[in-house]
């Protein structure tokens, strides 16, 4: 019987993959049914708790989401996974940002009519909005790599590296070196040694996080429930049922 009931719900949800596929092929017809659409399909890859590959093996934004649920179970996930509409770039339309924990997971823009991914943020990439359409990025590639870098958003949903600072072990003289650049990679080819510590560089990390801005989150389970739309009209949920 377990099997059996295993199958049904494998079943269902290749179902749910399906359809959300139509509803791709045949586009959407606003900016608000494009997000919705990205919404639904995170809210049934974490309700369904299966990995993402079943949703698409080359998915970036699909992965950050299962790197922060994949130990929780689906209703942890649900309420763990937030999302939030906002206007990054001043142009008057929202972006679409998907978070957890305050740490920016994915963000979205629309560009010609389509979804277009500006960036996906992972434990060891992560992201940060600062406010007034700028963010910031701490990653880190290993014990001699680590990076800062601030970026905005401008009026073409475009990211555009303002500061990029990342560390480098210089075997020649056993040292870790501080590199700067506006390209946003850490190549020391393409970038000014900084006369900087190891010491500085972490406080500088410190004074950047410290301006992180608290976003107005709403959860993946309060948007399964219908109890949150994009635009406040009526729209048949996520979870199958029409809500006003």
């Amino acid at each position: 019987m377990k099997g059996k009931k295993g199958w049904k719900q494998r079943a269902c949800l290749c179902l749910m993959v399906f359809l959300i596929g139509l509803s791709g092929l045949a586009g959407a017809s606003s900016r608000d049914d494009i997000y919705r659409e990205k919404l639904d399909i995170l809210y049934a890859m974490v309700q369904s708790g299966s990995s993402y590959i079943l949703f698409g093996e080359e998915r970036d934004d699909l992965m950050a989401v299962w790197e922060g649920v994949r130990a929780l179970s689906p209703e942890q996930g649900l309420e763990a996974v937030k999302y939030q509409l906002l206007d990054c770039n001043g142009d008057g339309k929202p972006e679409l940002l998907i978070g957890q924990d305050n740490r920016l997971i994915n963000l979205f823009t629309i560009r010609d009519g389509q979804l277009h991914q500006v960036f996906s943020g992972f434990y060891r990439n992560a992201w940060y909005y600062l406010g007034n359409g700028r963010f910031l990025n701490q990653g880190s590639g290993g014990a001699s790599l680590s990076i800062l870098g601030e970026y905005h958003l401008d009026g073409n949903g475009n990211l555009v590296c303002e500061s990029y600072y990342f560390t480098h072990w210089d075997p020649a003289v056993e040292k870790m070196e501080v590199y700067w650049n506006t390209f946003g990679v850490p190549d020391i080819t393409l970038s000014e040694k900084k006369d900087m510590t190891m010491d500085q560089f972490g406080k500088l990390q410190e004074k950047l996080r410290n301006k992180v801005k608290k976003l107005s989150w709403k959860s993946l389970a309060r948007y399964g429930k219908g109890r949150v739309d994009v635009e406040g009209k009526a729209r048949v949920t996520a979870a199958g049922k029409v809500k006003r």
